[in-house]
Order: structure tokens, then C-alpha cells, then sequence
């Protein structure tokens, strides 16, 4: 699938939590859609994550799989933090921030520079795959 392809397909989907389907999806099962079928990667997904784990131990899990990376980068993802509590990630495509948001929210394009304002910092990443040096955090 082209990546203009996914974008039309998911933008205004329903956001439901722990969901990673192309009928409705939470801001991880986005990313992971993204990489399925865009990227034809296979992330690393946390088992049992639509059996509704929380999001921190999801993110504690996941984030070992991602590198650094000082700007955000098209296929990167950005990861949104309240206070010291990351809360939130999404992808960079095309210079735009694709999210899927909240309760009641839904797939939506928005600039970093919103992003930046309805959190209180924002990390960008980009994916190291599964190898030890990712999986240790060695460098």
C-alpha cells in the first residue's frame, strides 16, 4: 500500500483503545498499521496489547525498539509527553503529525506545532528494528 493510500484510508477513522484494525484504532495500532502496510515491517508489538494493557507498560515495552532522533523524520513517530508521563505517539508523515487521539477522537492529520502545544514536550524516534544494541539501550 502507498502511504497516500494508507493516509486516505485511516484519516477520520474512530480511535478505540488497544485497537489495530482499519475499522477503528488507538495511536499505537496506527503506527503499527503504518509500518504492516506501508513499510512492510513488522514492529515489535507487545504481546496482549488489545487485551488492554495500560499505556505505560505498553510504552515501556515498545520504546526500546526506537532510536533517538533530534528532528522529526517522514516514517518516524513522535512520542507526546504530559509533564514527565509519555501519553501519546503518532507518526511523521510528510512534514504532518498522523494521530489517532483520544476517547472520542479519530486518525487525524495535525502540524508538529500543534502537537507541540497540547503537550508539554514531544520526543521524535525513528525505528532500530530488533537488534541488541535496541534492545539493551547500548549504543
Amino acid at each position: 500500500m502507498h502511504k497516500s493510500e494508507f493516509i486516505e484510508r485511516v484519516t477520520g477513522l474512530p480511535w478505540a483503545d488497544r485497537a489495530c484494525t482499519f475499522e477503528a484504532m488507538d495511536c499505537w495500532g496506527l503506527v503499527v498499521l503504518y509500518y504492516r502496510h506501508v513499510l512492510g515491517i513488522e514492529i515489535h508489538h507487545t504481546e496482549d496489547y488489545e487485551s488492554g494493557r495500560d499505556f505505560m507498560t505498553c510504552f515501556e515495552e515498545e520504546v526500546i525498539f526506537w532510536d533517538d532522533a533530534e528532528i522529526f523524520r517522514d516514517g518516524g513517530i513522535f512520542i507526546a509527553y504530559y509533564g514527565a508521563q509519555p501519553v501519546h505517539v503518532g507518526l511523521m508523515v510528510d512534514g504532518m503529525a498522523l494521530h489517532s487521539r483520544g476517547e472520542c477522537g479519530h486518525v487525524r492529520a495535525d502540524s508538529i506545532r500543534t502537537i507541540k502545544k497540547l503537550f508539554t514536550r514531544v520526543e521524535f524516534k525513528t525505528y532500530a528494528g530488533h537488534s541488541d544494541s535496541a534492545r539493551t539501550g547500548a549504543a
